[in-house]
């Protein structure tokens, strides 16, 4: 990926400023920091190399939002306060992260988790939960890890010049170990990269999203955005 991004700058006459390298931990990132130095040399520090929540948390305080990173043990507080305060004992704290996580990251609000556990007690008491949580923090101007990546997604998909306005400014976007990417992340790179995301992404060899802007040398993989996913993931359980 580095050697793609030095090829993209010295040979191809790239701007390090229109390039946008993501990748999952902040380690990975600054490994390739470190590994692009000898390779452009000033212009390294040019190229935005980032996590893609630490990205998705720049764009968001870029474009104005107002908000606090709610995560570790002060997530656990939190929701367990609202649990408390629901008067609800037999659903585990754990259980209740991971399902709330797991919607998020699938793109799947509140109203669609409903739906899809419709008769299930249990995840309609998760569903309850997933409601208050998200109240109770946009009151505080909270956010936690998923949030970042479900309010980036729709702040570019809801708001066409925003996601020109990027689109624009990252000519060439690469994704470090694409094949861990779930469907929110996959959301966002497909939205900077066509626009607004359908259902779903088959797999295929992309090397350019909007043919006159992008090149994202990735292989894709297939995801789907809609609840079919998490259908499928209850049908596995």
């Amino acid at each position: 990926m580095m050697e793609r991004i030095g090829i993209l700058v010295t040979k191809h006459g790239v701007s390090p400023e229109n390039i946008l390298g993501l990748t999952f931990t902040r380690n990975a990132a600054e490994e390739m920091r470190q590994r692009l130095v000898p390779i452009l040399g000033d212009k390294a520090s040019r190229v935005t190399l980032s996590t893609i929540h630490s990205w998705c948390h720049y764009l968001l305080r870029s474009e104005g939002k107002i908000f606090e990173i709610l995560s570790g043990k002060d997530q656990i507080v939190f929701l367990r306060n609202i649990m408390k305060h629901m008067r609800l004992k037999d659903v585990s704290l754990g259980m209740v992260l991971s399902e709330i996580s797991l919607a998020k990251n699938n793109l799947i609000d509140v109203e669609e988790f409903k739906v899809l556990y419709e008769g299930d007690k249990t995840m309609i008491k998760i569903a309850e939960i997933y409601e208050s949580y998200d109240r109770e923090k946009s009151k505080k101007f909270l956010m936690d890890f998923d949030d970042l990546l479900v309010e980036t997604y729709h702040l570019l998909n809801n708001h066409p010049e925003i996601r020109d306005k990027y689109s624009e400014r990252y000519i060439h976007l690469l994704m470090d170990e694409y094949q861990d990417t779930n469907p929110v992340q996959l959301a966002i790179i497909q939205t900077l990269i066509n626009g607004s995301l359908t259902s779903q992404v088959s797999g295929a060899q992309v090397t350019t999203g909007n043919p006159s802007m992008h090149s994202l040398e990735l292989v894709l993989e297939t995801f789907s955005i809609s609840t079919a996913y998490l259908k499928g993931q209850k049908s596995l359980s």
